[in-house]
């Protein structure tokens, strides 16, 4: 399941840190751990039946808790067949990794009882392999979530270009991104009057809700020196992801 939800978001564009994949060799792992967990703006816990046997996970928690209170870090809770009472209480196998730990870490035991209390009562999604709960499709939503609640590009970017928000706004409300339809706009205007800075603005704030998406600048200078085929074989690769070869223009557009 990890492994799934970790291809989605890094297919989103999301910068996601999972020790197995990103952690360099040789590289002692608790100091890499802890700093990633503090550098993140989000924090996905999925909590398993085993997952409190792991004085690792505890600790990696602990710590998770700690910068929820100190910087404001948000904590998606997955429920993977385990109830979040069972986290919450310590219930079932949580109990009995509970009465194994008071024997052997018995320092910890406190700070861990009360990260699992905090993390099990934040809202999040239960996965128990009911109808309503398929994998794929609690994938697709909690990736959705994730990518609502992170900043967009072009708060960095525009923030001191004058008039762009109010420019920004206005392309938005044309765009009717609820309406669930295709919408084409055109920005009409002179030379370097910011066209492709406002068009660059709203891609920024807008494409990380789309599962495909492709930013093509400088089409007329690009087609004419290297062929619309290359446009198109960009456009392809970009928005479906893969590397896509491109014969001729009639291909391309087919």
């Amino acid at each position: 399941f990890v492994d799934h939800l970790y291809a989605a978001l890094e297919q989103q564009g999301i910068q996601t840190y999972k020790d197995d994949e990103t952690l360099p060799r040789g590289e002692s792992i608790r100091p890499a751990l802890l700093k990633a967990i503090q550098e993140s703006r989000i924090a996905v816990v999925v909590f398993s039946e085993n997952y409190a046997d792991s004085s690792w996970c505890l600790d990696e928690l602990a710590h998770i808790i700690e910068c929820v209170d100190t910087r404001g870090q948000i904590v998606i809770p997955i429920f993977y067949y385990v109830e979040p009472s069972d986290v919450r209480k310590l219930k079932r196998k949580y109990e009995e990794a509970f009465s194994k730990h008071e024997t052997e870490k018995k320092e910890n035991v406190e700070s861990w009882r009360k990260a699992l209390e905090k993390a099990g009562s934040i809202s999040g999604w239960t996965i128990n392999g009911t109808i309503n709960c398929h994998e794929a499709k609690c994938i697709k939503e909690i990736v959705g979530t994730i990518s609502s609640r992170l900043p967009t590009l072009s708060t960095n970017v525009n923030k001191d270009l004058i008039g762009i928000e109010t420019r920004l706004q206005d392309l938005k409300s044309k765009l009717k991104m609820e309406s669930g339809g295709v919408r084409i706009i055109g920005i009409w205007g002179v030379g370097g009057g910011g066209k492709t800075t406002l068009a660059s603005a709203v891609y920024a704030e807008i494409s990380h809700r789309f599962e495909g998406h492709c930013l093509l600048q400088n089409i007329r200078e690009e087609s004419n020196k290297h062929g619309l085929e290359k446009l198109q074989e960009k456009f392809l690769s970009l928005v479906l992801k893969a590397d896509v070869k491109v014969g001729s223009e009639i291909e391309g557009r087919s």
